[in-house]
């Protein structure tokens, strides 16, 4: 039998190729000049709404290229994840990676590397446009900067887990966008429900309130991620950027722990 470092170096290279192979394929499928045009072509848009404000006109500027680049990247994370798994489910590219000496954990930890390795390139542009539309203050910049990639890098780990469970490309991005709205828009639900009775029939409201709060505390809070706000008054506490460590610590093994187990049980 071969050394434990020879076997060590053995599954490091295909995985590292893994890697390579989905920067080549990102590349090939333009998907960081597209990214990049709809980022500056929103962040233009959002330029000149802002500067119709009466009131901070680059304080509104910055707030919307925030979160209109912020969703233009998760959605290009999605869509590009989505298709790209599917696609080497159906064209065999599965059993040729696992034809060669790497197991199947590694192979869904390299695919989480690797997209995760295309939302950083693909966040640094978004990061660059709002240091030059300048910044208002430092600390929210770095904070808002730092959770913009943990965000990315949960989204990969949600989309990489629908791509490996379910069986077409469409399902896989549909539920993953899914997951993004729901989790994006939890916290707008919670004020919601906790500012007063909006059903006529209280059980119906208190079980509509307890139904989203056990939501909340399974899935990931991503309205804690990248605020706008952080970037014009910083954060208000280092709470809400520990906040954002937590839940990447915790959710992206868990999802990954999740895709390797439903992939353990696919029969090749």
């Amino acid at each position: 039998s071969s050394p434990p470092s020879l076997a060590r170096s053995k599954c490091k290279a295909p995985m590292f190729s893994n890697v390579k192979y989905i920067l080549l394929t990102a590349i090939r499928d333009r998907l960081f000049v597209g990214l990049l045009f709809g980022i500056a072509a929103a962040s233009y848009i959002c330029g000149v709404l802002g500067s119709t404000a009466m009131l901070e006109p680059e304080a509104m500027t910055l707030s919307f290229t925030a979160a209109t680049s912020r969703v233009i990247i998760m959605v290009g994370i999605i869509v590009f994840i989505g298709f790209h798994v599917r696609n080497a489910f159906d064209s065999k590219e599965i059993d040729v990676l696992l034809s060669r000496p790497i197991s199947r954990t590694t192979l869904v930890v390299s695919y989480w590397l690797g997209f995760a390795v295309v939302a950083t390139i693909l966040a640094i542009p978004a990061i660059a446009i709002i240091a030059y539309l300048g910044i208002l203050n430092q600390t929210g910049f770095i904070v808002w900067s730092i959770s913009l990639l943990l965000e990315s890098w949960l989204v990969v780990a949600i989309a990489l887990f629908a791509s490996f469970t379910l069986k077409s490309g469409v399902s896989s991005v549909l539920s993953s966008l899914a997951m993004y709205s729901i989790s994006r828009m939890i916290g707008f639900f919670l004020a919601t429900l906790q500012s007063g009775i909006i059903f006529q029939s209280e059980i119906l409201h208190v079980t509509a309130k307890w139904t989203i709060t056990i939501i909340s505390t399974i899935i990931p809070r991503l309205d804690f991620f990248a605020k706008s706000g952080w970037l014009i008054y910083g954060p208000k506490s280092y709470e809400d950027a520990l906040l954002c460590l937590y839940q990447a610590a915790i959710f992206i093994p868990l999802l990954i722990a999740a895709s390797v187990i439903d992939f353990k049980r696919k029969q090749f």
